[in-house]
C-alpha cells in the first residue's frame, strides 16, 4: 500500500503541479517501486470513478427511452469497471513499447508516476459536477458544459506533465497526450458495446 503520508503529498505535490511549480515533480517517488506503487492510485481514485458513473446512469435514464426497471445494471457497472481497470494500464503498456523508438525511456517512470497520482487531481472537477448534477443543482446542460470546460484544462495539464518527464519536443508531447486520450474514448466505447 502507500507509505505513510504519500498520499497527501503527491495531492499536493499535483497541485503545486497544476499550479505551475515544476519543482513539485521532486516530490514523487519516482523509483521502481514507487513506480509500481503508483499503479495503487486507482484505489482512491475508483470511487472518484463511482460517482462519474452514476451521473452517468442518471443521465442514461433521463432521457426515458430506459425504464430504471429496464436499466442492465450488471452490463452497465461491469462495463465501468472494465473500463476504468483497462483504461489505467493500457496507455502506459502502450507508451512502453513506444518509449523505446520515440527516445522516451528515461522519463518513462517519472511520466507514468506523474500521471497516474495527478489523475486524482484531474478527476475532482468532474466529480464535482456529476455531484452537483445528482443533487440535482445543475441540469444536464450544466453537466455537459462543465465536462467540456474540464477536458482542455485536464489536457493542458497532460502535456505538462509530459514537457517535465520527457523533456521532449512539443509535438511528441501533443501526441502522447492526444493518444491517451484517444485511447480513453475507444476503450469506453469498445467495452460498452461488447
Amino acid at each position: 500500500m502507500f507509505r505513510p503520508g504519500e498520499l497527501k503529498t503527491a495531492l499536493a505535490a499535483s497541485w503545486a503541479l497544476f499550479r505551475g511549480d515544476a519543482s513539485a515533480v521532486n516530490a514523487f517517488d519516482i523509483s521502481m517501486s514507487g513506480f509500481w506503487r503508483s499503479f495503487l492510485v486507482i484505489v482512491p481514485l475508483a470511487p472518484l470513478y463511482f460517482i462519474n458513473a452514476l451521473s452517468e446512469k442518471k443521465l442514461l435514464l433521463s432521457d426515458g427511452q430506459i425504464l430504471p426497471e429496464n436499466f442492465p445494471e450488471t452490463h452497465f457497472w461491469f462495463s465501468q469497471a472494465a473500463s476504468l481497470g483497462i483504461d489505467w494500464v493500457l496507455f502506459p503498456l502502450v507508451l512502453a513499447f513506444l518509449a523505446g523508438p520515440l527516445g522516451l525511456s528515461t522519463g518513462f517512470v517519472r511520466f507514468v508516476v506523474l500521471r497516474n497520482w495527478t489523475s486524482l487531481l484531474c478527476a475532482f472537477p468532474f466529480v464535482l459536477a456529476a455531484l452537483l448534477y445528482l443533487a440535482g443543482l445543475i441540469p444536464e446542460a450544466g453537466l455537459f458544459l462543465a465536462s467540456i470546460a474540464t477536458v482542455p484544462l485536464v489536457l493542458h495539464f497532460r502535456y505538462r506533465i509530459a514537457r517535465l518527464a520527457f523533456g521532449a519536443p512539443i509535438s511528441v508531447c501533443i501526441g502522447l497526450v492526444a493518444l491517451d486520450f484517444l485511447l480513453s474514448i475507444l476503450i469506453g466505447v469498445l467495452v460498452i458495446r461488447a
